[in-house]
């Protein structure tokens, strides 16, 4: 194996995976992107890094979210392994969302995303928005700590 710097150009993987043409399954890369896949699901995380929640909770963290949109994150990230769902017995039932070790490992992901978009908004002009990133809708009722 070469020296990681020896015919990659910085920030690209010395893996094969990463000589393809096409998006697959299988790409690490898409593995991630699929798993944040969903608006609100960057938020739902970033609620989980800070600790597990029962539903309501993240109801509370989240309120502009709908009910439906909050389950139907919650389960796409259980599937995806992000997310554990533990219910425990009793009337009423109570069920906490924690994140599993996978799920804590896109801490630092979130945090490149974040970093890379600060950046690039600080750095860009009001006309250099060519594909209207800038006005991407947001809902009129969130405020600034839960808007992403």
């Amino acid at each position: 194996m070469t020296h990681p710097t020896v015919g990659h150009p910085a920030g690209l993987p010395d893996d094969p995976r990463a000589d393809v043409t096409a998006p697959t399954p299988e790409c690490p890369v898409e593995i991630t992107l699929a798993a944040l896949h969903g608006r609100w699901t960057t938020l739902v995380i970033r609620e989980l890094l800070r600790g597990d929640h029962s539903y309501s909770e993240l109801r509370a963290a989240l309120p502009v979210m709908s009910d439906k949109v909050l389950s139907d994150r919650l389960a796409h990230l259980t599937r995806a392994g992000v997310v554990d769902r533990d219910r425990r017995p009793g009337w009423p039932p109570r069920v906490r969302y924690t994140l599993t070790p996978n799920g804590h490992r896109l801490g630092p992901v979130l945090q490149a995303l974040w970093d890379w978009g600060a950046h690039r908004e600080d750095s860009r002009s009001a006309d250099d928005d060519p594909v209207g990133l800038r006005e991407l809708p947001v809902h009129p009722k969130a405020d600034r700590a839960t808007r992403c």
